[in-house]
């Protein structure tokens, strides 16, 4: 992994060591960023082995944890959680509308072989409150778009189903959040929690991963993120998504950070794969949006 020596703040040895300790922890590719929960090399947060939950109970926030408020819309409500082989992570539905679901994830999350499953739960559809059914549904997808370099992914949901909640992208054009920003991540920790938590960007770092060819733009953030929580969004206090959790890293001895794939890799691959046009036709509106699934969708099993 390299990092560009353009508007490089700092000392240059602490940048050095920066470069050197992301490099130990990115070598391979950016799923070698261990988890919080565990401090052993070559482990990382979206590689846990985890039985998907039957009970939507299970993911559906309540009073103990991070309880849906009416804001939350954009960012708690459009999480959701993602399997493929041995590997589970998280991902933020950015896109749904008659012409397809997508869902916004990284790319180590989808590094396994094998059928790629997303779990919707109750709370996705604003139904958190019902009884009945069988949850969580289980919808298969597929890769449509994949930038290893930048650690983002797109799937495309393969029902022709249509979900209520969408997540925003940044649309500021003030560019990446500037230090000291406080910022809020949202994931599905040890594939069975939904939390979220607030932090601080550190900076904004280019950087070439291991797999990678090209540098991209990555988020530093002072919280580290646990497993399972790769592929979640980072929001704005506006509720706005500028990131997409990879991993952590000791970025200065003794102190270990978050790392964010930025916003900027994220419209790259958009518009790289022709995908910006769907998520700007299902942008979220400005009234209420409506709960459950859309009247043509199916919500059987695939």
């Amino acid at each position: 992994m390299r990092r560009s020596a353009s508007g490089m703040p700092g000392s240059s040895r602490f940048w050095a060591k920066l470069a050197s300790v992301l490099a130990a922890a990115l070598v391979g590719s950016p799923a070698r960023l261990p988890a919080q929960t565990s401090r052993r090399p070559g482990l990382d947060e979206s590689h846990v082995e985890v039985r998907p939950t039957r009970r939507a109970e299970a993911l559906v926030p309540t009073r103990r944890r991070d309880a849906v408020a009416p804001g939350d819309d954009l960012t708690f409500r459009p999480t959701v959680l993602i399997r493929r082989g041995g590997s589970q992570g998280s991902g933020t539905v950015i896109a749904s509308s008659a012409g397809g679901t997508l869902v916004l994830t990284a790319s180590h999350v989808l590094r396994d072989e094998g059928p790629i499953a997303i779990e919707l739960h109750r709370y996705n559809v604003g139904l958190e409150r019902e009884a009945d059914g069988s949850w969580p549904l289980i919808v298969s997808a597929e890769v449509v778009a994949d930038d290893p370099s930048g650690d983002v992914a797109v799937l495309k949901v393969r029902k022709p189903l249509q979900l209520p909640y969408v997540a925003r992208l940044d649309e500021s054009g003030d560019g990446p959040p500037r230090p000291e920003t406080l910022v809020t991540s949202l994931g599905v920790d040890l594939g069975n929690r939904l939390s979220s938590w607030k932090t601080k960007v550190v900076e904004t770092a280019r950087l070439q991963l291991e797999n990678g060819e090209v540098e991209r733009p990555f988020l530093i953030t002072l919280k580290i993120p646990e497993h399972g929580r790769s592929g979640g969004g980072l929001f704005t206090q506006e509720g706005r998504l500028v990131g997409v959790c990879v991993g952590h890293a000791e970025m200065i001895k003794g102190r270990r950070m978050g790392v964010f794939a930025s916003i900027e890799s994220v419209r790259r691959l958009l518009r790289e794969h022709d995908l910006a046009s769907a998520v700007s036709r299902s942008a979220p509106r400005a009234e209420a949006p409506r709960r459950g699934l859309a009247p043509a969708a199916d919500p059987g099993r695939d």
